[in-house]
């Protein structure tokens, strides 16, 4: 058969709503599976597990069936993907995340049908993610042992799968091998037309000479998983060190009102504002691209969130905890400053040398921008893309 012709598959761990006649889809998913179109010239399905939470309040893409340019099989009432949902495919790409599809790469097995896994989670966020939760320790105990009984099942699947693509260096370290066909890659949203060009960023870091207080900003949810109780600490030391600067926060969360109410009882109201959630294309990439000199980035866990590459996108370098997700970044490229997880004191050093360093901001900046230009959305889908045609 032609490799042009080959059949694709995709079963993705994000659902699919339906609200009313219309299918509605995250719009970071619906956005890659018309690229999957666009560049794989056989036919493309997805297989998708059906919803029925709330509706996102934004990021969202509507489409009646009869309009959607790829075929779309439902997984309702916790359906498993079976042997007909992977009829007559070539190729499947599969969520390696997913604890219900460990048994894909078998399925694929028997079928003659090659199966490649995402993957993002390394076992150690997975236990992080637990850690910090509220739960008992019963409660933690108990699922930590799933995760533990999960990942033997994780590395069995990989075993009988062809590939893997690995969504950031920590889960490309864990995982690939030289035996299996991997591909390292990062997530982002990011279109190139949407990375800042050099015009915008030289004229943002026109003013990084004038000595007005550093621009810093934080977009995510409010939980501890992202550090985000940290942030007020970090303000509240930012002032004690005599350092001028505003912090715009981006986002909701469970911490969001214990965060307003620290602000206003630590009167830090002059420098911390909290913009709410805001639409990522819209509001959040032409204000920070424009309005901010540092990201802070607090995240405890290894995840390979894609607010590394969307910020560099906007040439802003980043001050965060060295979790293994950022440090594999800054072992690639000089793109910001870390210290350990936890160390908000570190990071509050780190900002303050740099409000008397501000070249060392602007040199990164450009850095920022260029390492992006690698990583926009369109050539990183045409390169897993072109991974699996290569199988």
């Amino acid at each position: 058969m032609n490799i042009d012709k080959k059949n694709l598959t995709i079963t993705p761990s994000v659902p699919v709503w339906l609200d009313g006649e219309d299918y509605v889809f995250d719009r970071k998913f619906y956005d890659g599976m018309l690229l999957y179109v666009k560049e794989w010239t056989g036919n493309v399905n997805c297989v998708m597990s059906l919803t029925e939470d709330s509706l996102p309040p934004f990021g969202c893409v509507r489409q009646k069936q009869e309009d959607l340019p790829f075929g779309l099989s439902l997984l309702k009432d916790n359906a498993r993907i079976s042997d007909k949902h992977i009829k007559g495919a070539d190729v499947v790409l599969a969520s390696g995340d997913s604890f219900e599809q460990f048994h894909v790469s078998g399925l694929c097995r028997r079928h003659g049908v090659k199966c490649v896994y995402i993957i993002e989670y390394i076992p150690e966020t997975r236990y992080q993610i637990v850690n910090l939760g509220r739960a008992s320790r019963v409660v933690k105990l108990y699922r930590c042992l799933y995760i533990w009984r999960g990942e033997r099942r994780r590395r069995k699947a990989f075993q009988l799968a062809d590939g893997i693509q690995a969504n950031g260096t920590a889960s490309n370290f864990y995982y690939c091998r030289e035996d299996k066909s991997c591909l390292l890659y990062f997530d982002s949203r990011v279109y190139s037309e949407q990375i800042i060009n050099h015009a915008t960023l030289n004229k943002r870091l026109s003013t990084l000479s004038h000595r007005r207080p550093l621009r810093l900003a934080f977009s995510g949810r409010l939980i501890r998983m992202k550090g985000a109780e940290s942030l007020i600490r970090l303000a509240e030391l930012l002032q004690t060190n005599g350092v001028e600067f505003t912090m715009s926060i981006y986002g909701s969360g469970d911490l969001e009102a214990e965060m307003r109410f620290d602000t206003e009882r630590k009167q830090l109201g002059d420098h911390v504002k909290m913009k709410g959630a805001v639409d990522f294309y819209n509001e959040l990439l032409p204000d920070i691209k424009e309005n901010v000199d540092l990201y802070i980035v607090l995240h405890k866990q290894s995840d390979p969130s894609c607010t590394y590459l969307e910020t560099l996108s906007c040439g802003i370098p980043i001050v965060g905890y060295k979790n293994k997700a950022f440090s594999g970044l800054l072992d690639m490229d000089d793109i910001g400053w870390g210290k350990e997880v936890g160390d908000i004191e570190g990071i509050a050093e780190i900002i303050k040398c740099l409000d008397h360093n501000r070249e060392e901001i602007a040199e990164k900046s450009v850095r920022s921008m260029e390492f992006s230009r690698s990583h926009d959305f369109r050539t990183t889908f045409k390169r897993r893309i072109d991974h699996l045609k290569q199988l």
